[in-house]
């Protein structure tokens, strides 16, 4: 158990250090990500350091309430109750504001410090009766007290993201990492009370989960930005003869050969806007199998055969909108979509928008502009009528 112990912390400080390097990266573009980039480091810190003293010590018998497992709990729950709001609300973070909101936490490891540090004699607290022992003396008394501020640190957690929804127009999802943070909080401090290592590890699986969702979750917008394959023009196929050459001497250029065969058919003969067009006779067209086909949209960005189909219906979808051949969604197998559901998934998909809201806004909108252009420019024989 405690080699489990030892991967397990050095995995979450390998973790939250390079989701930390990754966030203070997004930071110079953007400040919000600054406070979720250090809240990482400071974590990696703390698995990191924890990681060199498993290695050299194992783990020691901490009992109850051991101060390492506080100083830890009230350091995790300020954090945590402050990572919410370092999502949506970056101004909040202000220094003063954050030094504020941790003095009482920082004078009560203060203080305990103090006195370990002039000698004064540490309880051992491993069963109830050395705790009901031990109540009234400093060193029992001071962990006692950072047991309850690390409550009233989680309460913050579960209680400040519903505020913030409720006053903001933030994501509801904010309340749903709130629960998970104050959830693992809760657990360690059953891990505080209770130790095993079974727990500690349990925790330490759950905690690094946590963040890597909320990590993804921040990196979300990035992924979103990123760029679809854009559809080019191919007024010519490449030959088959070229095609071989291609193959013969450069694998990226056969590739681009075999793709260009490719987008030529589905320019030029349009087989998707049939509905029943699939993966299977989008092979037989090309001539080549699953695999080369795949293989061929991979090297040009597409991920599958399945979205290459859907960006092609997705970009008539829009064509005949703008161009108010399309009147009515419900029409939507005119472009190869079976049903509507479909169309307004792989719409939002790859548009990144509601498909209602676009096709209401820019219905009939080219057509629209050649009937204005056609209105206002003077027509033959206009000029010998004035």
């Amino acid at each position: 158990m405690q080699t489990l112990l030892l991967i397990t912390t050095e995995f979450a400080a390998v973790a939250h250090f390079i989701f930390s390097l990754v966030l203070f990266r997004f930071a110079v573009r953007s400040v919000r990500f600054l406070s979720q980039a250090w809240i990482m480091l400071i974590f990696s810190i703390f698995y990191g350091a924890a990681t060199v003293f498993l290695a050299r010590n194992g783990v020691p018998q901490l009992g109850i309430l051991n101060p390492m497992l506080l100083i830890y709990l009230l350091a995790a729950s300020y954090l945590q109750s402050i990572y919410p709001l370092g999502l949506c609300m970056p101004g909040y973070l202000q220094w003063g504001r954050m030094w504020q909101y941790a003095t009482p936490a920082i004078a009560l490891i203060f203080i305990y410090s103090i006195g370990a540090s002039v000698g004064s004699d540490l309880s051992h607290v491993y069963e109830l009766e050395d705790l009901l022992s031990s109540l009234l003396s400093g060193d029992v008394l001071l962990r006692l007290a950072a047991l309850c501020l690390s409550g009233y640190y989680i309460i913050n957690i579960f209680r400040l993201p519903h505020k913030l929804v409720r006053q903001f127009e933030l994501p509801r999802d904010l309340v749903s990492y709130g629960l998970l943070l104050g959830g693992s909080c809760i657990f360690f401090v059953t891990v505080t009370i209770w130790f095993s290592i079974e727990r500690l590890i349990v925790y330490e699986i759950l905690f690094t989960g946590i963040n890597i969702f909320l990590s993804f979750r921040i990196l979300r917008p990035v992924i979103l930005s990123m760029d679809y394959p854009q559809i080019k023009p191919v007024e010519a196929p490449p030959s088959p003869e070229a095609i071989a050459v291609a193959d013969n001497a450069d694998f990226n250029a056969a590739n681009f050969q075999r793709f260009e065969a490719i987008e030529y058919l589905m320019q030029h003969e349009r087989p998707y806007l049939d509905y029943l067009f699939n993966r299977e006779r989008l092979c037989r067209m090309a001539g080549y199998n699953r695999h080369v086909v795949l293989q061929t949209l991979r090297s040009q960005g597409y991920n599958d055969i399945h979205e290459y189909i859907a960006r092609y219906r997705v970009a008539e979808l829009r064509r005949q909108t703008l161009d108010g051949r399309l009147a009515d969604l419900k029409d939507c197998e005119q472009v190869g979509f079976r049903t509507l559901k479909t169309a307004a998934a792989s719409f939002e998909r790859y548009e990144g928008g509601k498909l209602e809201e676009w096709f209401a806004l820019h219905r009939g909108e080219e057509s629209k502009k050649k009937r204005s252009a056609q209105e206002t420019d003077p027509q033959p024989g206009d000029a010998a009528n004035l």
